[in-house]
């Protein structure tokens, strides 16, 4: 199961521990839910950071509501 690192609210964006890719970067508009620092959650959708690194482009949280 992958979890929430980090996230910063004013900068919007945040980095999860991933099982397979490490850490992983993502944005909040990836993010169904609002994040939070030990969420676990589920990376759906994976993309390239503009060096080519792995970056979350899609997060779902399965204990949280999506947001509106």
């Amino acid at each position: 199961m992958a979890r929430i690192k980090s996230f910063s609210n004013e900068q919007g964006f945040g980095y999860i521990e991933h099982p397979e890719h490490g850490d992983l970067l993502f944005d909040f508009e990836s993010c169904n839910f609002q994040p939070e620092v030990g969420d676990e959650v589920v990376v759906e959708e994976l993309g390239k950071r503009y060096d080519g690194s792995p970056k979350a482009k899609r997060v779902t949280c399965p204990a949280k509501p999506p947001k509106r």
